[in-house]
């Protein structure tokens, strides 16, 4: 309960002050480490529970990546991920062990573990701030993605580098082999259960157990893939991608926000518990320096490599974005760290000037401290850098004298990559139908919402865009972007429904405008007074219409009949 109140005043202390909230939870974790004494070495069950936070934000970043997007992302994913992992390593592994001297299996380890990012960090700043489908934001998710994937080699590794008496042919051999029957099971039948189930879930119309299903589904494939010796956050990620293809996506999405914010913060809480203060007090200094020198060295990596396939601002702004010490980073210091097999055996290099008894008397627990408060500094810069990051990369590029450019790309190189949805429709009844087919043979870009398994069914078999959610919750409408769209239709039944969902478009939208079809005259005097674009009485409407084609046949049979006009005339 302490933890728990440390960590809300800490927030809140440090949104107040315009800073990250990661470092709120980063900064509990540390004085609760310090003040409840907690041994560092004591917190497997608790880091066990913090890794589901990762685990549930993979599983988000899958909802939004099908296999059909992932096909169209091959070169950011596997050309730009698989030159970056490769070309940092290579760099840092360098300078680690020709420059400084550090032994082969050190240096590999190190290298490895900066060669990855944070996806919790970063993914979760593209997502909340809508620019994961820029241009740069795309190039960072695809080597985010390779990289997450990159961890399962880069462990086996270390287990190469730790059992020098292992195969390394069968090692290879039953990791693929375990890779395959991961796949079939979630891609084939995983893929018809999933439906299966959610359909089942969302007949029943119960909250608890739709929210019930989407855990089976994500936990199960998470522990499926743990099972055959994969990351849980794989497996989560495949699941992700599997139900992405599905109308429940935006809803699936929906329910677990907040599960996955909490998780992700018991994470950073985590992560701060690790940080031996006494250890950081000594060292604070040098951890600076090489946290400066480790971030800038790994974004001009980054920078070189980008800038042979994107324009200058896309490649430093990536660049820059992935400059952090990711988290899966710790699970590599720790997996080498428990095998012993991190030391400072020194091989020559600048450092062995300055003796080498000395850097071998340091323990294994010191270097693992070391290197693992150094993600955690690089990880609290990320926030300010990814806030500023238009000020960053103008300053970067302009030291780099490519100050002319700026201009020219600012204008076209942050355009999203991929439309949005212009039009949303609430609803799904006749008239939602009729809309939709009305704007579908317009060729206007929409997406139909609704609540009811059927309808929605229904409207997939018959080529209309609709998916599945529920309007009164607020988040459904962050994810469907409704900041960038250019009307909402409300085709509800519901005037509390209808009236709560509009509220909460407005609180993001405040632009919008807003369509509304009520037969409530209550509800159109309220909407009118809101000031809502357009509001149409259904009765008074029909009968308007029906009162004009009333006047018109009038009109038409006077025309046919002139004598009974001439009649009518004289017997007046």
């Amino acid at each position: 309960m302490l933890v728990l109140a440390i960590a809300v005043v800490s927030c809140l202390l440090l949104y107040k002050l315009k800073i990250p909230t990661i470092i709120g939870y980063i900064l509990t974790g540390v004085c609760t480490a310090y003040f409840f004494e907690i041994p560092l070495n004591d917190m497997g069950d608790l880091n066990h529970i913090a890794e589901l936070g990762i685990v549930f934000l993979m599983f988000t970043i899958g909802l939004e990546f099908s296999f059909k997007t992932m096909a169209s992302m091959r070169q950011e994913v596997l050309l730009f991920g698989g030159l970056q992992i490769i070309l940092t390593i290579l760099a840092f592994f360098i300078v680690c062990h020709y420059i400084f001297g550090f032994n082969a299996s050190t240096s590999i380890i190190i290298s490895s573990a900066i060669s990855l990012s944070s996806t919790a960090i970063v993914l979760k700043y593209l997502n909340e701030n809508n620019l994961s489908k820029t241009l740069y934001g795309k190039a960072t998710v695809g080597i985010l993605i390779f990289q997450d994937l990159a961890v399962i080699p880069i462990l086996l590794m270390i287990k190469l580098l730790s059992d020098k008496g292992s195969s390394v042919s069968y090692l290879l051999l039953t990791t693929f082999i375990s890779a395959l029957i991961v796949l079939v099971l979630l891609l084939l039948p995983g893929k018809f259960l999933a439906k299966i189930i959610l359909r089942s879930s969302a007949n029943m119309k119960t909250d608890e157990i739709f929210v019930g299903t989407v855990f089976l589904i994500v936990l199960g494939a998470a522990y499926l893939s743990h099972y055959f010796g994969f990351s849980l956050s794989l497996g989560a990620f495949l699941a992700g991608m599997i139900i992405s293809n599905t109308p429940y996506k935006y809803q699936v999405e929906n329910v677990l926000i907040y599960f996955k914010d909490l998780l992700l913060g018991v994470f950073f809480i985590t992560i701060g518990m690790q940080v031996d203060i006494v250890f950081l007090a000594k060292y604070f200094v040098l951890i600076i320096i090489f946290v400066i020198l480790m971030m800038l060295a790994k974004a001009f990596v980054v920078y070189g490599l980008l800038k042979f396939f994107m324009g200058n601002k896309i490649s430093m702004q990536t660049a820059l974005s992935l400059s952090q010490i990711g988290e899966f980073s710790f699970a590599v210091f720790l997996l080498a760290s428990q095998n012993k097999i991190l030391n400072l055996s020194l091989d020559g290099g600048v450092l062995y000037l300055f003796g080498q008894e000395f850097f071998e008397s340091i323990k294994p627990e010191q270097i693992y401290q070391f290197l693992t408060i150094m993600v955690i500094f690089s990880m609290i810069a990320t926030p300010f850098i990814l806030e500023k990051l238009e000020s960053c990369t103008n300053l970067a590029l302009k030291y780099l004298s490519f100050k002319k450019y700026t201009a020219r790309i600012n204008e076209t190189e942050l355009k999203n990559v991929e439309n949005e949805h212009k039009i949303i429709i609430c609803g799904y009844g006749i008239l939602g139908q009729n809309i939709c087919t009305y704007l579908k043979a317009c060729d206007v870009d929409y997406v139909c919402i609704d609540n009811k398994y059927e309808k929605v069914e229904k409207g997939v078999k018959k080529g209309d865009n609709v998916i599945y959610g529920d309007v009164t919750h607020k988040t459904l409408f962050k994810n469907l972007n409704v900041s960038d769209c250019i009307a909402v239709v409300m085709a509800l039944r519901e005037p509390e429904t209808t009236f709560k969902a509009i509220k909460d478009i407005l609180s993001i939208n405040h632009h919008i405008k807003i369509i509304v079809s009520t037969k409530f005259d209550q509800l159109e005097s309220e909407l009118k007074n809101m000031g809502i674009y357009s509001v149409i009485h259904e009765r008074r409407e029909l009968a308007q219409t029906i009162g004009k084609i009333i006047l018109q046949a009038i009109e038409e049979y006077k025309e046919e009949h002139p004598k009974v006009k001439i009649e009518n005339q004289s017997n007046n």
